[in-house]
């Protein structure tokens, strides 16, 4: 046996190196260099500092509802401006025939 491994053994060394080496190669991929990781930090801290100042879903619900109210203040003061509207045409029909 120890005849078969003095034998082998290089060639189980170089086995072994060649699987070492792939899981080596195909592990560098899987990390990032720590310039490439400030590099994405100090980006990803940009952006969170930008998004801050940006509304919030809240915001807009607020938003939304402020406009709801208006639109519906809008279309009551429509509906008043037809009834004022009304009236006066019906005092100026008035008013004409009462000079003729």
């Amino acid at each position: 046996m120890a005849d078969e491994l003095a034998k082998w053994g290089w060639a189980i060394a170089l086995l072994f190196n060649l699987i070492l080496g792939w899981a080596l190669w195909s592990m560098r991929n899987a990390f990032v260099p720590r310039q490439e990781f400030q590099e994405l930090s100090t980006k990803v801290a940009l952006i969170e500092r930008d998004l801050s100042h940006l509304p919030t879903q809240d915001d807009f619900e607020s938003l939304r509802d402020g406009v709801s109210k208006l639109q519906g203040q809008a279309d009551a003061q429509a509906e008043l401006q037809k009834r004022v509207a009304a009236s006066v045409t019906r005092i100026e029909d008035y008013l004409l025939k009462a000079k003729a």
